[in-house]
């Protein structure tokens, strides 16, 4: 099916409306294989894997929604039902993004992921007072991550329906397709098939996210979205979440009673230091599908399941990056992902001879 870069751009810059939503169809289908074989790869024992799997996933999620949105452009450009902004571009690039992650050996998901700080390096001598700062300092800059994305996102949903939107948090961890089949008949095919890669944005998000996860925030995120209506900053709602005053506090009682020498101290403290950015990597890519989520608010034809769907989607991206935010800050009452090492464990191993 994977044609060259090269003649894959020149079928679809005169395809039809049949071949384009053929084509469509066997990403889709060929895209939701991927999923299913690359979520395998999420429980595997080495964390390289496992953050790999995860960030295939999420990439995949973005590749889908640009792919969503060049269809969306073609309608736009051939006088179609939907209103598009100036300049946006034909589906060829999220076909071939879709492509490459399909062509890409599942073997060397490992390798795929984004390089993480080493966190087996050596570390200078350090005292436990420096160790107890840079392990705020991890757990500060997460939570300073949480609250900025979670501040872009709300931000994004200021266009919806509050009463949509707790209809969304009530549906997180659902199959997102039934949200959609009041679709009904009166829009074009291709508007469909761009349903369709929205609705594959999801299951990868759904699957980086993991179902017991998701089932675990339909609650939480129908809070969340109450406290944000009523004006609680992002920040201490994260810090509330995450415990992180508690989190300190064993932090530092762990660090001071653990008796341990300045070199170990120095390696631990370089491998707390790995945190922040390894969890940056992941905001990273949550932001390129949240960019391409505001590109799919308003398709006339079909506003409302849509607009529904996009609403599922934002409040699955935000618990995804809360639920990643506490892995990295081993948050002791928030569902978890359960995939790195926090700053408690990273500790704890560290310090504490097995």
């Amino acid at each position: 099916f994977a044609p060259s870069q090269e003649s894959t751009r020149s079928v679809l810059r005169v395809a039809t409306e049949d071949e384009l939503a053929d084509r469509a169809d066997s990403l889709v289908a060929q895209s939701a294989t991927l999923i299913g074989q690359t979520a395998e790869y999420l429980a595997d024992d080495d964390m390289a894997t496992r953050l790999g799997a995860e960030q295939s996933l999420l990439a995949q999620a973005a590749a889908s929604l640009r792919a969503a949105d060049g269809l969306l452009a073609i309608v736009d450009a051939d006088g179609g039902e939907t209103t598009r902004s100036a300049g946006a571009g034909r589906p060829s690039a999220g076909f071939d993004d879709l492509l490459a992650l399909i062509d890409g050996s599942l073997e060397e998901i490992g390798a795929q992921v984004e390089p993480e700080p080493e966190m087996t390096r050596g570390g200078a001598n350090t005292t436990p007072a420096d160790l107890i700062e840079t392990a705020d300092d991890a757990i500060r800059q997460v939570v300073a991550g949480v609250g900025t994305f979670a501040r872009g996102t709300v931000a994004s949903l200021v266009g919806l329906d509050p009463a949509l939107l707790k209809q969304a948090a009530g549906m997180l961890g659902s199959e997102l397709s039934q949200a959609l089949t009041k679709l009904g008949e009166n829009v074009t095919r291709l508007v469909s098939k761009a349903v369709a890669f929205i609705v594959q944005a999801y299951d990868s998000l759904l699957a980086a996210l993991g179902q017991d996860a998701a089932s675990a925030l339909r609650v939480q995120a129908a809070e969340w979205v109450e406290k944000l209506q009523q004006g609680e900053a992002l920040t201490e709602l994260a810090d509330a979440l995450y415990q992180t005053d508690d989190m300190k506090l064993r932090v530092a009682a762990l660090i001071e009673g653990s008796g341990a020498p300045g070199p170990v101290l120095g390696k631990t403290q370089s491998d707390v230091e790995a945190l922040s950015p390894s969890f940056q990597s992941r905001i990273k890519l949550a932001g390129q599908i949240r960019a391409g989520l505001g590109l799919l608010k308003f398709i006339p034809a079909a506003k409302g399941p849509l607009e529904l769907a996009t609403g599922v989607l934002y409040l699955a991206l935000l618990g995804y990056v809360v639920v990643a935010g506490a892995d990295y800050v081993d948050a002791p009452r928030l569902a978890r992902i359960g995939r790195v090492p926090g700053v408690l464990e990273t500790i704890q191993t560290g310090l504490i001879p097995a």
